[in-house]
């Protein structure tokens, strides 16, 4: 009788996030890109942005899991130190630093992302802007509040609307990722759905690939689609 052997591998989780990120990709593709209102095609900015921060958050469990098995750890280990919930970039940061301290230093360097800046109210243009490793991080705590606004519906996302601020302390809000609008409402716009999308896949394949290099592995990022600044519409 033949014996199944666990040969979990680090590029086998990247690709699982490639896989994983088909959906939101196509989804992209489908938005009309014209100036004005979109429609129903509104509709797909909240859906694509829960689309990324879910693939975010199984591509990090996945993806430190198989590094924690290939150290030689049980799975009794593995699922305690697995006890993630809405992961966020520093929060992938912090589990990889516990576990390999002496990547901390190398982690804040080497990382720019470019993104979406939202206009100010009574602007019309997004501007293109660039991101550091420290801003990305808490633009990407921003982006987890907006998907637990989402979730709960405390905001449907195809429209402006007002987004509540978070429950915990010292963490930023939904709104500051947001393009503010009148009355203290925020939007959330194709726009700001890349920005989102970008901030975490570049965020994931940057840690990924420095613990993947510590351990002695070159990881491919080929498969994984871009979420280009130019797929925005022109407004």
């Amino acid at each position: 009788m033949a014996t199944a052997v666990l040969a979990p591998s680090l590029q086998a989780s990247v690709d699982r996030f490639a896989r994983s990120l088909i959906v939101p990709s196509r989804l992209l593709a489908l938005h009309p890109r014209k100036r004005g209102g979109a429609g129903n095609a509104a509709a797909l900015a909240p859906a694509i942005t829960l689309g990324i921060l879910s693939a975010f958050e199984g591509f990090a469990e996945d993806f430190f899991a198989t590094v924690l098995y290939g150290q030689g750890q049980s799975f009794a280990q593995i699922v305690r130190k697995m006890n993630l919930t809405n992961p966020d970039i520093e929060e992938f940061e912090k589990l990889i630093v516990k576990e390999f301290p002496t990547l901390a230093k190398g982690l804040k360097t080497g990382f720019s992302v470019d993104v979406w800046a939202p206009p100010a109210i009574g602007a019309s243009f997004w501007k293109p802007a660039t991101l550091t490793w420290d801003q990305a991080k808490v633009t990407a705590q921003g982006w987890m509040q907006v998907r637990h606004c989402l979730s709960h519906g405390m905001a449907s996302g195809w429209r402006s609307e007002v987004w509540p601020g978070p429950v915990k302390n010292n963490v930023v809000p939904a709104s500051s990722v947001l393009r503010p609008m009148k009355g203290g409402k925020h939007s959330l716009a194709l726009h700001g759905a890349i920005s989102c999308a970008r901030t975490y896949r570049g965020g994931a394949e940057h840690l990924a690939s420095i613990v993947a290099n510590h351990l002695g592995e070159t990881l491919s990022w080929a498969g994984l689609p871009d979420f280009p600044l130019q797929a925005a519409p022109t407004e």
